[in-house]
């Protein structure tokens, strides 16, 4: 049963307009363009403060979690920030006078950093309020965050609570896990309304000619956040005739850079010496591993090619897989329904994860 404090605070959430919540986005933007390198407006060195100190935690917290790869993690959400973006976004579902108010229970992944802002995003936009199961592995970015957003609107304090445990008192959930976690989850949320994610990954199809730009480009869909995320490419489908070698040049650029996270070596000697002692044939660029192989799920350090006749002949694979795909990208979007390499950790605030759309499940009556 709600507390009087949680009436209290539904309200006053309740009574933010949509104008006051971008602002205190846009806002937050501004903080983390600022501490991201991007920008050099004038904006509350407190605020930038205490991102600073979160992103210095994470790295200190989860070796995956340089301080580059955080810094680029928040560098990302920048874009998505922009004022007018998030309110002609978020003006499609709301109406002013919309009193739908519930209590949200997110359940995060702590693959990347700050890997659920988008749902964190999405419940406090829709004008509820956001219960977050933080992941032990990230667990202080997305809270920094709520701190600053709570300082430039006070109509949003107590909108954000987080917790290290699953708890049963709210009204929906939206949770991600593996294959067999978000099994699990689907058995314990079925009572409630519920939108249940599982694995995913992103793909390359290269069609030969990717000049080095591109092939740069596909290096940070390979191997930003060390390939941790559902959205980072794992699998590289090439025509027939095509020389992997090519594609080894244009990822060997990237391997001063891995070899600087012991996490990433670890894995990659790892992986490697599986490989020698099974006899199995792999391309080497110093610091990622590529071999042959149908699956496109890959460990990390490793990626999977895998060769493909004609375009035409992918479609029918692609369609039948559809569950396993977050994201396909290819040189200039070339391929159908695909994006730019470079650009699958960019999504848009409308590039819903699993394709499905969070604001309407989170506006959706019960």
């Amino acid at each position: 049963m709600p507390s009087i404090y949680d009436y209290f605070r539904i309200m006053i959430n309740r009574l933010l307009s949509l104008n006051q919540r971008v602002s205190a986005f846009a806002g937050l933007g501004r903080v983390l363009a600022v501490v991201t390198g991007q920008d050099d407006s004038v904006v509350d060195q407190r605020h930038c403060a205490i991102i600073r100190e979160a992103i210095e935690q994470s790295a200190l917290h989860n070796g995956w979690f340089t301080m580059q790869m955080v810094s680029r993690a928040l560098s990302a959400l920048v874009p998505m920030l922009d004022a007018s973006l998030l309110l002609a976004w978020a003006s499609g579902y709301l109406q002013e006078d919309q009193v739908i108010q519930e209590r949200v229970l997110v359940v995060s992944a702590g693959n990347i950093p700050a890997v659920g802002f988008h749902d964190w995003l999405c419940v406090l936009m829709s004008g509820h309020s956001y219960l977050g199961k933080v992941s032990s592995d990230d667990r202080f970015l997305i809270p920094a965050m709520a701190r600053v957003v709570e300082e430039l609107e006070p109509g949003f304090i107590g909108s954000s609570v987080f917790t290290d445990q699953i708890v049963s008192d709210f009204d929906k959930v939206i949770a991600t896990g593996s294959g067999n976690t978000s099994r699990y989850f689907e058995y314990y949320f079925s009572r409630w309304p519920h939108l249940i994610r599982s694995n995913r990954t992103g793909i390359a199809v290269l069609r030969g000619g990717e000049d080095e730009p591109e092939l740069n480009a596909l290096a940070d869909d390979i191997t930003l956040y060390y390939g941790l995320g559902c959205r980072n490419v794992s699998a590289c489908f090439i025509p027939e005739n095509y020389d992997p070698s090519v594609l080894c040049e244009g990822l060997a650029r990237r391997s001063a850079e891995l070899i600087q996270c012991n996490k990433w070596v670890n894995n990659y000697d790892y992986q490697k010496a599986l490989m020698l002692i099974n006899n199995q044939p792999f391309y080497d660029t110093g610091a990622l591993l590529l071999r042959y192989h149908t699956e496109w799920v890959t460990p990390v350090a490793v990626i999977n090619l895998i060769r493909y006749s004609t375009p035409d002949s992918l479609r029918q694979e692609f369609i039948s897989k559809a569950s396993a795909i977050q994201c396909v990208v290819s040189a200039g979007g070339w391929y159908e329904k695909s994006i730019p390499f470079g650009t699958s950790q960019q999504p848009g605030l409308d590039d819903y994860a699993d394709g499905v759309d969070t604001m309407l499940f989170l506006l959706a009556k019960k």
